[in-house]
């Protein structure tokens, strides 16, 4: 080879060494097209974005099967993208060598723009497509968000719990397991009458639940088993023997929530709670010399609750 001609492909591959795409003709492959009209045809078409991180490869060589002889055949072609899969396939029809190159380039920003890639960008690292066909399998589900603080309305079945605002924050464990913590903001109340006087307590639940959450398209749904822990203050008055004294009450039982995601950090949640009391003390009062059990906690309870929540960290 001429050193001219040296100097030449010396200088046009170091001038294509940005491309993003490597191109490859097969082993013993002839000059139409050269290795360097087809780094040219694809820099025109593809525009002069900054390399991508991987390495995209577009490899091409004749095709004898069809033509009988390596001379003057059609050219079959292939895209393969950084990951090494087949992104496309193509036979060109021999010809012009700039033409045959054009038209190879041409094939390989058709095949770009179908994964959303844009002329002048990087190219993509990946061909995965977010968009299911009828045919194709469903994309991974997303896990639900890490940490989520909530806040809304709830109503209760016991007095205790009947009407408040309750306060959340779910924080992601491990794979598909999240931790609720909860508590109403305002505190419950509920009064009895005994004899002339009244017998009153002031309450204040909390519930603590682990969680099995997974997404359903734009929903996230979460179950599982619930505690609810009550901190009750209970006091008499007008009666013979007034007093004041404090007690705790535990419920277990199991919750439902789903959350509908209206944009990347806000979400509306709706959630149903059920209960049935385990453990707690009960409260007395003297009536006549004798202890009377006053303001028992009801043995089942339920809670509903409405809360628009702030995803913190996805």
């Amino acid at each position: 080879m001429p050193m001219s001609a040296v100097l030449a492909s010396m200088f046009l591959a170091t001038f294509f060494a940005g491309s993003s795409v490597a191109v490859r003709p097969a082993t013993g492959f002839g000059e139409c097209p050269s290795s360097l009209q087809v780094e040219s045809a694809l820099r025109q078409t593809l525009g002069q974005g900054e390399p991508s991180a991987g390495a995209w490869v577009l490899s091409y060589g004749p095709d004898a099967a069809a033509s009988g002889t390596s001379h003057g055949a059609d050219v079959l072609m292939e895209l393969v993208d950084p990951a090494g899969g087949r992104v496309s396939a193509r036979r060109i029809p021999s010809g012009d060598c700039a033409a045959v190159a054009s038209a190879m380039a041409a094939v390989v920003e058709r095949s770009l723009r179908t994964l959303g890639w844009t002329k002048g960008e990087p190219l993509p690292e990946t061909t995965r497509r977010t968009a299911a066909t009828p045919s194709s399998p469903p994309p991974a589900r997303k896990r639900p968000p890490r940490l989520v603080l909530g806040l809304g309305p709830s109503l209760g079945a016991a007095p205790q719990t009947s009407t408040n605002l309750l306060l959340e924050a779910r924080a992601g464990l491990a794979g598909p397991f999240l931790l609720s913590l909860a508590g109403g903001i305002f505190a419950g109340s509920d009064s009895e009458s005994v004899g002339a006087g009244k017998a009153s307590v002031s309450s204040r639940s909390f519930t603590a639940a682990p969680l099995l959450a997974f997404a359903w398209g734009p929903v996230d749904l979460a179950g599982g088993p619930t505690l609810l822990l009550s901190f009750d203050h209970g006091s008499s008055q007008g009666i013979a023997v007034t007093g004041s004294g404090d007690r705790q009450v535990l419920a277990v039982g199991a919750g439902l929530s789903a959350a509908l995601r209206l944009s990347a950090r806000w979400q509306i949640s709706l959630g149903l709670e059920g209960f049935r009391v385990a453990a707690g003390g009960d409260y007395f009062v003297e009536i006549d010399g004798k202890r009377t059990v006053v303001l028992k906690p009801s043995p089942w309870q339920g809670i509903a609750t409405a809360k628009m929540e702030f995803v913190i960290w996805r």
